[in-house]
C-alpha cells in the first residue's frame, strides 16, 4: 500500500511462543539488523526503512489436553522494499521454525 509516496505494510501473526521465548531467540532471527528493545517492541533499519515488532499479550490455545502458548506478532514495515521485506521474513521465519515429530 502506498501513502504519500511512502511504503507500508503490516502482517499480523498468530506465532506459538511465550514473549520470554520470543525474546530468547529473537537475536538468531534479526540476522546482521541491529534492534532495539522497549518492552514488547522491537525497532530495526532495513534498508533505508524501519521495521517495528510488536508483541500483543501472551495466551494459550487448547487442543484436547495439550496446551500451546500464543502471541499475536505485529511487524510494520516502513519504507522497506519489497526484496528487503521477503528476505527478512525467510530469515526470521527459519529462526522461529519449530521441529514437529
Amino acid at each position: 500500500m502506498f501513502d504519500d509516496g511512502n511504503r507500508f505494510l503490516k502482517i499480523v501473526r498468530e506465532m506459538g511462543y511465550t514473549h520470554s521465548d520470543f525474546f530468547r531467540l529473537l537475536p538468531g532471527a534479526m540476522g546482521q539488523h541491529e534492534y532495539a528493545v522497549s518492552g514488547t517492541t522491537v525497532t530495526c533499519q532495513i534498508g533505508s526503512g524501519r521495521l517495528t515488532i510488536s508483541l500483543g499479550p501472551e495466551g494459550e490455545r487448547r487442543l484436547v489436553l495439550v496446551v500451546i502458548p500464543r502471541t499475536e506478532i505485529t511487524f510494520d514495515f516502513e519504507n522497506v522494499s519489497d526484496a528487503d521485506q521477503i528476505e527478512f521474513l525467510r530469515y526470521f521465519d527459519l529462526r522461529f521454525m519449530k521441529g514437529l515429530g
